[in-house]
Formats: structure tokens, sequence, C-alpha cells
């Protein structure tokens, strides 16, 4: 089991949450949260099921989202932008698809998921493999992305470390990751209501090894090099437990998120009620 908080190499720590059989703990020095499973810090295995292929989630579900990011950050007429664990290659299309004179590449470990992005989605620029042996030039990106990658990876500092080196002064590292409070809540309460299922899906504590807060994510961002670490909110996934939008769980979703951004701003951008983090570090 994994004991030790790799943000402050502390081993002491409370329980948080049971599931199915693991312990999820919060750090008793720094607060970071972070499950005991211990997960390959480089799991292939997230593709290998062909189930994972649902097309409605990781297209249409995403299209506003992704949207809503290159309407905010791909605001300059060109430049270069990565995106890591870009699994089928949904993301950097749109970027394609949306802005011609950007660079859009993705890299992805999974090589079933690779060849899915080139054959079907047309796409040349996504590789397979570990993204520190692309080879990139360091400070030729102006955007890097990691939607929903960086809850997965044990000990991330020597990834961030590596993509902040390929970032240009300025440049940004986009991470989108569940919002820790809001999940725990979420979990909490899915418990109280029906009950600790056998193998129910609560907080994902063999797959999101590390839980994030805004306080636990600016931390990271320090560690690893960055100067400045704030965070944003936008549209949420257009889709829920695998559904393809248009019910009444998709619209509570979008209405969640109205009401948790009008707060957000009423609160000068203190009290992030989102169901997702998405922080935005500098360089």
């Amino acid at each position: 089991m994994n004991q030790t908080c790799y943000l402050c190499s502390s081993t002491q720590h409370s329980t948080v949450f049971i599931e199915n059989g693991i312990d999820i703990v919060r750090c008793s020095n720094c607060g970071h949260v972070y499950s005991t499973y211990e997960q390959e810090e480089h799991y292939e295995g997230y593709w290998d099921d062909d189930s994972s292929y649902d097309l409605g989630w990781w297209d249409n579900a995403h299209r506003e989202i992704y949207q809503d990011f290159i309407d905010e950050f791909l605001t300059a007429p060109s430049g270069k932008i990565l995106d890591v664990g870009c699994g089928l290659g949904f993301f950097v299309k749109r970027i394609g698809d949306q802005k011609k004179d950007w660079e859009a590449t993705g890299y992805e470990i999974s090589e079933k998921a690779v060849k899915f992005a080139r054959e079907k989605n047309g796409l040349k620029n996504v590789f397979p493999g570990i993204v520190q042996n692309s080879g990139i030039a360091k400070g030729s990106l102006d955007i890097i992305t990691l939607w929903d990658v960086i809850e997965h990876i044990p000990k991330p500092h020597s990834l961030l470390e590596y993509l902040h080196s390929l970032l240009k002064p300025e440049g940004i590292l986009f991470l989108q990751t569940p919002n820790f409070p809001i999940q725990l809540f979420k979990a909490r309460l899915k418990v109280l209501l029906k009950g600790m299922k056998p193998n129910g899906h609560y907080l994902e504590a063999k797959d999101h090894i590390n839980d994030y807060t805004e306080k636990t994510m600016t931390m990271l961002a320090k560690q690893t090099g960055f100067k400045d670490c704030r965070f944003t909110i936008l549209k949420p996934i257009a889709s829920v437990s695998g559904s393809h939008g248009g019910n009444l769980g998709t619209l509570f979703k979008k209405t969640y998120y109205y009401a948790t951004k009008i707060f957000w701003l009423l609160t000068f951008k203190t009290f992030n009620l989102n169901n997702t983090l998405f922080a935005v570090l500098k360089k």
C-alpha cells in the first residue's frame, strides 16, 4: 500500500474514505489527499477495453468543453499546443478543425488509442509512447494540456518539470482534474442515500491515485517550477454516466455549472464549488 504523501514525503495521514477496501487518505502535514492503492507510474490499460471507445462520450459530449477552451486560450492567430494523454484524439482534431494556424500535437501511452486517432480520426500528429521520450524542442510550445490525466499519475513531479521545460516563457500548462472536496461530498452522499455497493464507483480509488484541491494543485505547481497557478471554470462535459446528452442529468449538470460559476465570480474567485478543477500554470 502507498503510505507516503508525494507532495511533502510525510507518512502521517488520516482516512477520509474507504472504497472497495482501499483507503483514501489525507496527509496530516500538507493536506494532500491520495489513494493508498499502488498503481503503475505509466499505466497503459485504460484504453485496452474497446468498450471505453464510447464515441458519444469522447466526441459529442466533449465538444462544448473543448470549444470553451479554444475560445478562452487559443486567442492568438497561431501557436503550438501539445495534448498529453490525448486518448482517441478528439481534442487535437477539434483544434485542427477550428484553428488551422495552430500546430496541435498529441501524445498517448496507449498504442490502441493512437491507432484509432490515426485511422478513424485521420490524425497524423498523434504519437504513441511516453511524452518524455518525444524529443520535442525545449522552449518551443505555447500551451500544453492534460485533460483528466494528472490524477492518474502517482508521482507527477518529473512529468511536470519536463513539460515546464518545453514551454516558451509565459507559456501555460492547463490541467483538468476532479475537484476533490466536491467529489468527496458526492461520494459520501451516494453512500448515505444508497449504501456502499461492492465495486461501486465513488472516488475511483484504483484510477485516481492523487486527489487535488486548489491548495495542493498550487503546491504542485510551485514545486515543479511554475511561477503562477490560477483557476478557471469551463463548461461541463455534456453527458452523465455514459449517456449522450439530452436528459435531466445533463440539464442539471449545466444548471449547476452556471450556478457555481456565478457564485465563484461573486466571491471574487474564492469559492470554487465546481465538480472540476481547471488549473492554469504559467511558466
